[in-house]
């Protein structure tokens, strides 16, 4: 299931931040993204698609459909593998947001929560750890550090999944983060890191990584960005859906 995934493609290419069910903004950035780069435009996802907003299950069949047609690649990530446990029968606790991507499962009729499973066991297993683009481009949901590129095991899935913790918590009770961008030492080849996980209130750009989650379940931003064209799509989120508080 975890292996890594190599492309080379001459299409634009915007890759999206955390999306966390919120479908409405989602529909209006794929629409600003195909305004601005035409409907060819690879839509890359850092993952993260479920959990805390109000529309997960129409953001999973949005997903499906989107692959189906063949230009859309979405990475594997924390919130999304927690979903794929859940489903595969695994005691996970349902927390942070989850909750609400289970009782819209729940809501479901048994035959559609059956369909629904299969499917998003199928799809979860499908998607890469990270992928490389044009090998100029790496897109990991909570980053990846260079040594790790063009290679997988529990240590980099680890880290490409959850990433890096001093093992410290936050007031919020959430693992306190390393910003594994700063220790970065950048050559002449070095490609371009895009990824979410860490919020953030605009794009944190640093040593060439790009942190595009701008929180819009939080009500702040939903974020695109054109690697190659070095260009940001961005749309408000039209509430504020979750609040840690």
């Amino acid at each position: 299931m975890d292996h890594f995934l190599q492309i080379s493609t001459d299409k634009d290419v915007v890759v999206v931040g955390d999306i966390h069910g919120c479908f409405l903004e989602f529909l209006e950035i794929l629409q600003k993204i195909k305004e601005r780069y035409g409907e060819d435009t690879l839509i890359v996802s850092v993952g993260d698609t479920v959990d805390r907003g109000d529309y997960n299950l129409e953001i999973i069949e949005l997903c499906f459909e989107l692959k189906e047609k063949g230009n859309f690649i979405e990475v594997q990530s924390n919130h999304n593998l927690k979903l794929y446990r859940w489903f595969k029968g695994k005691n996970v606790n349902i927390s942070y947001g989850m909750k609400k991507t289970v009782d819209q499962i729940l809501s479901l009729s048994e035959e559609k929560r059956e369909i629904l499973r299969e499917r998003y066991i199928r799809y979860y297993e499908s998607l890469p750890l990270y992928l490389i683009i044009n090998d100029r481009v790496v897109v990991a949901h909570a980053g990846i550090k260079d040594e790790m590129i063009g290679k997988t095991g529990k240590k980099v899935k680890d880290f490409v999944i959850y990433g890096e913790t001093t093992g410290r918590f936050t007031e919020e009770g959430f693992p306190e983060r390393i910003d594994w961008t700063k220790d970065r030492r950048l050559t002449q080849n070095s490609p371009k890191i895009i990824y979410g996980h860490v919020v953030f209130k605009k794009p944190y750009i640093n040593n060439l990584c790009y942190g595009i989650d701008t929180g819009c379940v939080l009500g702040n931003m939903l974020t695109g960005y054109n690697p190659f064209k070095d260009e940001f799509i961005q749309v408000k989120a039209k509430k504020r859906y979750f609040s840690f508080d």
